[in-house]
């Protein structure tokens, strides 16, 4: 199913914090992946913890370098496992706003893709990689968050052509699992995918 070849002339923009490297989010995972298939990929900040204000406009300033480096965008790859797991890097008690700062980051990078990417070409597709069920306190609403987003673009964004899925991870689910999931959904084959919530937790629900 994942032959070689198979996301020839695929653009991706992976998003994930620069601090997330390895067993803390899937980004590494995502970019070997798709980039072994054929995909163009570029790699920009999440800019999880800025201000509001700031995001919008430093998320705007990455996607049109993005467009400068590549001609189009296909597919959005956003590591909120990898914007989580950064956020809640410091004391406990942080961890609230670690669940805030994931979603809120999630939107708004997602959001300037769609205005300047997505809605040009009248095309287009979100993926975002939750959190692990075993990442914290808040790594459950994280989850339902996104889920929850994923579902309302897909419905809004539907007159132009964009999907929207969110990928949950269990606690012993391989990055590899999840990266070749998310290199599927950018294929094709995806493009039948969207308001969904792809659920690799297995039997045992969250806590698997």
């Amino acid at each position: 199913m994942l032959r070689p070849g198979l996301l020839d002339g695929v653009n991706v923009l992976l998003a994930a914090p620069a601090a997330a490297r390895g067993g803390d989010g899937f980004a590494d995972a995502v970019e070997s992946a798709c980039s072994a298939l054929g995909a163009r990929l570029l790699r920009c900040p999440s800019l999880a913890g800025a201000s509001h204000e700031h995001q919008e406009g430093a998320s705007e300033d990455a996607v049109a370098a993005a467009l400068g480096e590549m001609p189009s965008i296909d597919t959005l790859v956003l590591d909120a496992a990898g914007i989580f797991a950064t956020e809640i890097a410091g004391a406990e008690e942080c961890r609230g706003a670690a669940l805030g700062e994931c979603l809120q980051a999630a939107w708004t990078l997602t959001r300037a893709v769609f205005n300047l990417a997505f809605l040009p070409a009248q095309c287009g597709r979100v993926l975002f990689l939750a959190p692990r069920s075993d990442s914290g306190t808040h790594s459950e609403p994280a989850l339902a968050g996104l889920e929850n987003l994923s579902r309302t673009l897909s419905i809004e964004w539907s007159r132009h052509r964009v999907t929207a899925v969110t990928i949950a991870a269990g606690r012993l689910t391989p990055a590899g699992e999840v990266a070749a999931i998310a290199a599927y959904l950018a294929s094709p084959a995806g493009a039948y995918f969207s308001g969904c919530l792809l659920d690799l937790r297995g039997p045992g629900g969250p806590q698997s």
